[in-house]
């Protein structure tokens, strides 16, 4: 029951959030990450992450898979109107979008309880961001965004992994993950491109994993390597709320 209240709040809170735009101005358009959800009904709809925190639905995102984050393209006026959604028993009103680009998809991983495997010499980042997230499971699923660059022999591609340390630690409340980037594929020659890119990281493995313990909030730490930098980074502090007061 306490997490259905938590739930209802955020989607309460977006609501009021978009109320209080559309007083301003009664169009919008914007480019951002939307979290794929479903409500009571299983009618799928979208929140938007970033920069602007909106609920939104249109018919081609009532054929996407929940559970999903995508990058959109859309926009919103008056004539488009509203369509009901349902959560935890109360009814809300969602904008009515018209997407206005092609939907982009992002590569999904979930977090391996594992050691990483020993790697004589690690491949390294050119940049690695601090992630987007929401430190409840209620908002974005566990869902965890990242973005980074990196280069990559031309005709190989570049995969992420994402490894916890100490898979049997589970009493303590301080999580280090290893990030590990991976080639593949065969080179056609000498040149090295640079890229730039997202991953999803599914965290609810480590949510699960501790769902026992007496531990109320998670200290995360993504440990990575960076070009030209001799040890490995320590990403900053990030929190993950494991019981609500």
């Amino acid at each position: 029951m306490k997490k259905s209240i938590l739930f209802s709040a955020i989607i309460g809170a977006l609501l009021f959030m978009t109320s209080c735009l559309g007083e301003v101005s009664s169009n919008y358009a914007d480019t951002t990450f939307v979290y794929i959800d479903s409500d009571d009904m299983g009618t799928v709809y979208g929140k938007t992450i970033s920069p602007m925190a909106r609920v939104i639905i249109s018919n081609e995102m009532m054929l996407m898979n929940p559970n999903t984050i995508k990058i959109m393209s859309y926009s919103w006026d008056e004539e488009n109107g509203t369509r009901p959604i349902m959560l935890s028993g109360q009814s809300y009103q969602a904008d009515y979008v018209t997407l206005t680009g092609e939907v982009g998809d992002i590569n999904h991983t979930s977090l391996s309880i594992i050691e990483i495997p020993e790697v004589e010499e690690p491949l390294s980042f050119l940049d690695f961001a601090d992630p987007i997230f929401s430190s409840t499971a209620d908002f974005m699923g566990d869902n965890w965004i990242f973005q980074y660059a990196y280069e990559v022999p031309k005709g190989q591609t570049a995969s992420v992994q994402f490894f916890k340390r100490d898979p049997a630690a589970e009493n303590s409340s301080n999580v280090f993950i290893d990030v590990h980037l991976t080639h593949s594929g065969t080179a056609t020659g000498t040149t090295v491109e640079r890229k730039t890119d997202y991953q999803v990281l599914n965290m609810s493995a480590l949510r699960y994993e501790y769902l026992n313990s007496d531990i109320e909030k998670l200290d995360i730490k993504f440990v990575y390597h960076l070009k030209d930098r001799a040890e490995p980074i320590q990403s900053p502090t990030y929190n993950m709320l494991l019981k609500e007061n």
